[in-house]
């Protein structure tokens, strides 16, 4: 669990809320940053930079990959509780959906995506019912900042959401300036993916 803490560091909140806010706001980036475009990846066509699947296919995997993200939660969650605690579970997480979008960013085909997505349905598991429990866990009950502090952790979620799709694909065209010419970098945007989740970690870390 996290700290329970009665400083004002963050915006009125216990300094711990501002890891937990940005862990999970670059955690969110990664995730729906790499969804922005893995769905053009799968069906793009190969002389195009992806993997030519038929359209039914692609969907068909990005449905059964949603799925399963939220049913490894429940895993996680045991694992928490019973085997490593929050934050050790958190962090583990973070590690396994940063090499997921990693593998992803390599050129190697059709084995490196589910191996990807292996990765990151079993490190979101860990990492999402878990890092909730600790913005909790760092009130007393009797501690009326408790839902603010939720608003502000939410907050972050969003951020990094709305961010995703417009930074990820931006990447993935030549960061502005048609690096690629006028093609897809699909492994382009999976690298800044990576490097979102990265840069949660690092902020998880630091406060340990």
């Amino acid at each position: 669990m996290g700290k329970r803490d009665s400083n004002t560091a963050f915006f009125g909140q216990p300094k711990g809320l501002s890891t937990l806010f940005f862990t999970e706001m670059w955690e969110r980036f990664s995730y729906y940053g790499m969804r922005a475009i893995l769905l053009f990846y799968m069906y793009y066509a190969v002389t195009k930079g992806g993997l030519g699947m038929d359209q039914t296919t692609a969907a068909s995997i990005m449905s059964i990959y949603g799925s399963l993200v939220y049913l490894s939660t429940l895993v996680g969650g045991w694992l928490s509780d019973r085997i490593w605690g929050s934050r050790k579970t958190v962090f583990y997480g973070g590690v396994l959906i940063m090499l997921g979008h990693i593998v992803l960013a390599l050129p190697a085909g059709v084995g490196a995506l589910y191996g990807s997505i292996a990765l990151i349905v079993v490190g979101t598991g860990l990492l999402k019912p878990n890092v909730s429990s600790m913005v909790g866990g760092l009130y007393s009950v009797e501690d009326r900042r408790r839902d603010a502090g939720f608003s502000i952790f939410v907050f972050g979620i969003n951020i990094g959401s709305f961010l995703a799709p417009l930074l990820v694909p931006w990447a993935a065209q030549g960061f502005g300036f048609n690096l690629f010419g006028n093609e897809m970098n699909f492994h382009a945007g999976f690298s800044l993916a990576a490097v979102g989740m990265f840069l949660g970690l690092v902020q998880l870390r630091s406060w340990w």
